[in-house]
């Protein structure tokens, strides 16, 4: 149910699990699953960063690469804000 996702997602957001958590480039990614609603957008911007899991949330490729240009706009393509960006500890994206 809609608990357990949001549960999940927060605490995926806790742990480095790199299929949630990466650094790409001067980024660190953080994908907030409780947030994910399948939109896709992620994907259809860069397919060779982000995925689907069996529950249809967003997660990362084994090998995700991207310009970081595009994967800040993947993120800001996001209609839930589910994908967060990092530079070192400050927040990028969502502000």
């Amino acid at each position: 149910g809609v608990t357990n996702q949001v549960m999940k997602g927060m605490i995926f957001a806790m742990t480095d699990d790199p299929k949630v958590v990466r650094k790409i480039g001067k980024y660190t990614i953080k994908v907030i699953q409780g947030k994910c609603i399948a939109a896709a957008s992620c994907i259809a911007i860069t397919p060779d960063v982000f995925r689907f899991d069996e529950d249809n949330l967003a997660e990362f490729l084994e090998n995700p690469h991207d310009t970081e240009e595009n994967i800040l706009l993947s993120a800001q393509s996001c209609p839930t804000g589910a994908i967060e960006i990092y530079e070192g500890d400050v927040k990028v994206w969502p502000l």
